[in-house]
């Protein structure tokens, strides 16, 4: 397998989730009837507030990825040893890591696009995408680094 450089790996996972708010939009355009565009206005000023909720859990919830990504790099590296004819087993422990860890601020990144379909504004589902990127290049900058 060849090495995935880390400066290429963690923008492409981190922009994963707006590319997902890009083709629900694309879609829900193309797709929602008139009555569906009128449900999402109406249930708007319910669904807004709870979208802003999701800006402190996905903060939160980035932080723990990095934790997460801690362990998980442990371990798939003690598993990685355990392969000694693999000479890529060390790299592929790194990058499952790393794709593991970084669906910890993703998720709710993602509940909250999901709102943004039902009919939140777009404005909190877009600070949390946003601190969702953060949080998985978060997860790159303080990994431990290869060797």
């Amino acid at each position: 397998m060849a090495t995935v450089s880390r400066r290429v790996l963690l923008p492409l996972i981190a922009l994963s989730s707006p590319l997902s708010l890009a083709v629900e939009t694309a879609i829900r355009t193309a797709l929602f009837t008139d009555e569906m565009r009128e449900l999402r206005l109406m249930v708007r000023d319910t669904l807004t507030p709870i979208a802003w909720w999701f800006v402190p859990v996905t903060a939160a919830a980035s932080v723990l990825g990095v934790f997460v990504h801690r362990v998980v790099l442990r371990r798939a590296l003690a598993s990685a040893t355990k392969r000694k004819g693999d000479p890529d087993a060390e790299e592929n422990a790194r990058v499952t890591a790393l794709y593991v860890a970084s669906s910890v601020p993703q998720l709710p990144a993602l509940v909250a696009t999901f709102l943004f379909t039902a009919g939140a504004r777009v404005e909190p589902v877009m600070v949390t995408l946003l601190v969702a990127a953060a949080g998985v290049m978060l997860q790159g900058w303080t990994a431990p680094r290869e060797g």
